[in-house]
């Protein structure tokens, strides 16, 4: 089978080009963080033995329960949030912190197959499959990780929602039977892989893929200072005031007529933007009174799932 028919992008780390986009997710620093920390332990748990000798003299049994774990992460929160961003782009830092080569594998959304039986199963299987052959030579022969490699998994729901439906197809359910079998596999061929789920509907996934995530990150829309921080950068250069700012800020948060304010996405790519092309319309400065003339007017995207509040 061939590759593209299962994964929609093969990317290779590091790479200039992620790094810069990993640098300019501002505001979910800690998340970054986190996430880059979990997954070089999770891609060479040798790394908390090192670390439990060096300081302990000793490995401990709470060092083999963390060796233990299933190598699957989950991403979950609204849309516009930065979680397929970081998804896509952490593998940089990764590789640079492991000083290994990191191939990212994503998963395309045609390993659902359409319907026949049997088909989303075979295309799972056969997607494992190959990501557990690259890993296979991802080991020295003295077994340390010479290359990392990640599993990505956007719009998860689409694949392992959960069985529990009533009214899920019996197809459904064997692919997601298909993608357990196939985690648990790489985990039990302690396999340098990382299998990442990115899902903007973490209650429609199924309770079993849940429960052996090593770590679910919550990724929500910005509050004031994290806004503050993202137009700091996005805006530097341009001479706004603390006053105009802080008016951009406050625009940009929820109202009485709606109970959400703008994604990272918003900001980023719709409303600054926008603010850009009707000064280069107009052939004037972009301004901190043009910025609020159009923060007074825009309308974030709704949360996924929301219904249109009422004011």
């Amino acid at each position: 089978m061939n590759s593209n028919d299962l994964f929609s992008n093969v990317a290779e780390f590091p790479d200039p080009v992620a790094q810069g986009r990993l640098a300019s997710l501002v505001g979910i620093d800690e998340i970054k963080r986190q996430v880059i920390a979990e997954a070089t332990l999770l891609l060479d748990p040798s790394t908390v033995e090192k670390w439990c000798v060096k300081h302990h003299g000793a490995i401990f049994r709470a060092v083999d329960e963390v060796k233990q774990r299933t190598p699957l992460l989950v991403f979950e929160g609204d849309v516009g949030t930065g979680k397929t961003e970081l998804a896509e782009t952490f593998s940089d830092a990764v590789a640079r912190s492991m000083r290994v080569e990191v191939t990212l594998y994503s998963l395309s959304l045609s390993a659902r197959g359409k319907g026949a039986v049997g088909e989303m199963t075979s295309l799972l299987t056969s997607a494992f499959a190959e990501v557990s052959s690259t890993a296979s030579k991802a080991r020295d022969s003295s077994g340390r990780v010479r290359r990392g490699v990640v599993l990505l998994v956007d719009e998860a729901d689409a694949l392992a929602q959960s069985r529990e439906l009533a009214q899920m197809h019996h197809e459904d359910r064997a692919g997601v039977n298909a993608l357990i079998r196939g985690i648990d596999q790489l985990r039990n061929e302690q396999l340098p892989v990382l299998t990442l789920l990115c899902t903007n509907r973490i209650g429609a996934l199924d309770p079993a893929v849940l429960r052996r995530a090593a770590g679910v990150f919550q990724f929500a829309r910005p509050n004031g200072l994290q806004r503050t921080q993202l137009l700091e950068v996005l805006l530097e250069g341009i001479g706004l005031s603390d006053q105009e700012m802080e008016k951009l800020v406050a625009l940009t948060n929820a109202t009485s007529s709606r109970s959400y304010g703008c994604s990272y996405s918003d900001l980023r790519q719709r409303l600054v933007p926008q603010a850009v092309l009707d000064a280069m319309s107009r052939d004037v400065p972009l301004s901190g009174k043009l910025l609020i003339d159009h923060a007074e007017t825009f309308e974030p995207t709704r949360p996924f799932g929301t219904p249109d509040d009422v004011g």
